[in-house]
């Protein structure tokens, strides 16, 4: 099958952004032809050829990497409008140039839904088949929850929801298309290294949704009983966030490269990531490849992902319930043992990369199916 898996941004940091390039590996070893299509940015991002970045000229970039084709796409407006796009949630893609890529693929599949107006029309015209993956996170601003996005939804071909809570949403305005796939976890091969006694880890967007702040705010409460934890967190900082000096012992890094975070895994006791709104939270898998347990926010997706005192626990984006659900981790070392072993079979069970895969190549078929 010919696919095109489409997004604004393809960058090699960033949740969705790496479940795209992860999922099209994973379909082109099941022998599928896999092209990823993306906008040309206007600045250097991580994983994006140099000769791709809009310094001068338009067109598309073409580039190939572990058995999947790119093409990048230049914006409207040259350097300028790819600026605009890549830091505000606008829609200036050229829809011919993206007609004249998607030309001869029968799926086109858009993850988040970033230029998805673009990508829907450009597929239409060029005659493949539209699925979608939404992301949709209800209560956020842009969340994916307008009008215009249900009825876009609707019209697609598929809709694929990482979480049965989600597919639900879908379903109760309509969507009928949906499926349910899940999610793989974004990290290598982990060191097989003792995890340390206290350390308290969070990946993510430092973002008060997130449950960043709160955690920042816990650890005080945990130090009380516990002053040998040490709290470490990784990731791009809010914009509306500024550094806060807060003890030695916490230790809050940037975006790091992936040996980095592995070994973070492998060290940590925990990981922490209370989120008031996650569509799935891959970095659950992640802690659990690593084999240690999580701390999950207390909403239904994650309920339905996290099975609490089984493969981790859920705390709401509170500080003292945050508090209280680390000392739990850190007083029982072989409950959280068993946590992490009990995750990390139920990732092997459920979110390989290959299984995820498989259940998305029956989502184009259907799809293809229903456009023929």
């Amino acid at each position: 099958m010919k696919v095109a898996i489409a997004k604004k941004l393809l960058s090699s940091v960033g949740g969705s952004e790496l479940q795209a390039r992860l999922l099209a590996r994973a379909l082109a070893a099941r022998g599928h032809d896999v092209l990823l299509v993306g906008m040309r940015p206007a600045w250097p991002r991580p994983g994006i050829p140099d000769r791709a970045v809009l310094r001068g000229g338009g067109g598309t970039v073409r580039d190939e990497a572990d058995g999947v084709a790119f093409a990048y796409i230049a914006a409207r407006g040259g350097r300028a409008g790819a600026a605009v796009d890549g830091l505000f949630p606008t829609d200036l893609a050229d829809e011919s140039a993206l007609t004249t890529a998607l030309r001869g693929r029968d799926v086109v599949h858009v993850i988040a839904r970033e230029w998805a107006g673009s990508y829907e029309r450009a597929a239409r015209r060029a005659g493949g088949a539209v699925v979608e993956t939404p992301l949709v996170h209800p209560g956020q601003p842009f969340s994916g929850a307008a009008g215009a996005d249900v009825a876009r939804y609707r019209r697609d071909d598929a809709v694929i929801a990482l979480t049965e809570w989600e597919a639900g949403w879908y379903r109760e305005r309509g969507v009928e298309r949906v499926r349910v796939t899940g999610v793989g976890p974004v990290i290598g091969d982990v060191p097989c290294v003792d995890a340390d006694a206290a350390t308290i880890l969070f990946v993510g967007r430092k973002e008060r949704y997130k449950g960043y702040h709160a955690l920042r705010a816990a650890a005080p409460l945990v130090w009380r009983e516990r002053p040998d934890a040490r709290f470490v967190a990784i990731g791009q900082r809010a914009w509306r966030d500024r550094p806060v000096a807060v003890d030695p012992r916490w230790i809050d890094l940037g975006v790091v490269d992936e040996a980095a975070k592995t070994e973070a895994y492998a060290r940590a006791t925990v990981l922490v990531m209370p989120s008031e709104h996650e569509t799935f939270g891959h970095t659950y898998l992640e802690a659990w490849a690593a084999g240690r347990p999580v701390i999950a926010g207390d909403i239904p997706p994650l309920r339905e992902v996290v099975r609490d005192g089984v493969d981790g626990l859920h705390a709401r984006n509170d500080p003292v319930e945050v508090a209280r659900a680390i000392l739990r981790i850190l007083g029982d070392p072989a409950a959280a043992r068993r946590m992490g072993e009990a995750g990390r079979e139920r990732l092997r069970e459920r979110w390989t990369w290959e299984r995820i895969a498989e259940r998305t190549e029956k989502v184009y078929e259907e799809a293809v199916a229903r456009g023929a």
